[in-house]
């Protein structure tokens, strides 16, 4: 009998971009991950636009200049920087009514602990979780991930509109070994908040080599559920290529923690807190 391969299976799609003078060498890149039931060949042209894009913008900043004498080039450069610069962004709602009900109803629990449970974390305010989602996904979108990992269980609020505004299905990291589940990766935290030790545990079956993993979650404070989350990914040779946070904490630095990792880090409201109030601060 014919084997048959498993619907899940990645099938990656690589290309390269090559720029050569006399006095330097540029290399672009590009690569997409496709479940084998959704692949196709269309895909090769993502992954070869991806290296070319790159290339575009390796050869510019390598050589001080942007492209000149061609006008779809000279566009390309354009975009490229209003992207960078975010004026691009169509789905902008999402962080302005987050930061509205964070000024308007977010309160201290502790002297750093945030609480915001009247519309997130206890009751849901579910349009204002659908803008956000939306905004996250514009913001993130270039990233050409296959799937969203987040943790249980507020993580799945933001991560669930972010999935369905990027057509990705969600796997979400359990707190507790699941029953019926034979082979789990597993990784260990410990939140600032929480003294304890924390577990997660992600299926082998739904997170697989190849997978490119965009990370959502509600907050980003001291940076070890994302990092958590990251040492998953990893453990399934599976690529993170960015992360977002509805909330992100300036006190807890922890975009400074997830530095090292170099991947995109996208949040819609930033809070500082000093002397006993939070505040929302201007990006």
């Amino acid at each position: 009998a014919r084997a048959v391969s498993d619907n899940e299976r990645p099938v990656i799609y690589e290309c390269s971009a090559v720029f050569v003078s006399e006095n330097a060498t540029f290399v672009g890149y590009g690569k997409v991950s496709m479940p084998l039931l959704f692949a196709n060949s269309g895909h090769m042209t993502v992954a070869q636009q991806l290296a070319h894009d790159q290339l575009f913008e390796k050869v510019s900043v390598g050589l001080g200049l942007p492209f000149v004498g061609n006008s779809a080039f000279d566009e390309f450069y354009e975009l490229q920087q209003l992207k960078k610069s975010g004026k691009m962004r169509r789905k902008t709602a999402g962080a302005a009514l987050l930061k509205e009900k964070l000024l308007r109803e977010a309160t201290l629990l502790d002297s750093d602990i945030l609480k915001v449970s009247s519309f997130l974390n206890h009751m849901v305010d579910v349009e204002l979780m659908e803008a956000c989602g939306e905004e996250l996904a514009e913001r993130l979108e270039e990233t050409q991930a296959t799937k969203v990992l987040t943790v249980e269980a507020t993580g799945l609020l933001p991560s669930m509109f972010v999935a369905k505004a990027l057509g990705l299905p969600i796997v979400f990291a359990r707190k507790s070994r699941q029953i019926g589940v034979s082979d789990s990766y597993q990784v260990s935290y410990k939140s600032h908040m929480v003294s304890s030790v924390t577990d997660l545990y992600v299926s082998t079956e739904y997170l697989t080599p190849g997978d490119r993993v965009l990370i959502i979650d509600d907050f980003l404070a001291g940076g070890r559920t994302a990092d958590a989350l990251i040492r998953v990914c990893r453990m399934a040779n599976a690529n993170v290529v960015g992360g977002g946070f509805l909330i992100e904490k300036r006190n807890d630095a922890g975009r400074a923690f997830l530095s090292g990792y170099q991947i995109p880090l996208e949040s819609l409201a930033l809070v500082s807190i000093d002397n006993g109030s939070p505040s929302v601060v201007d990006d």
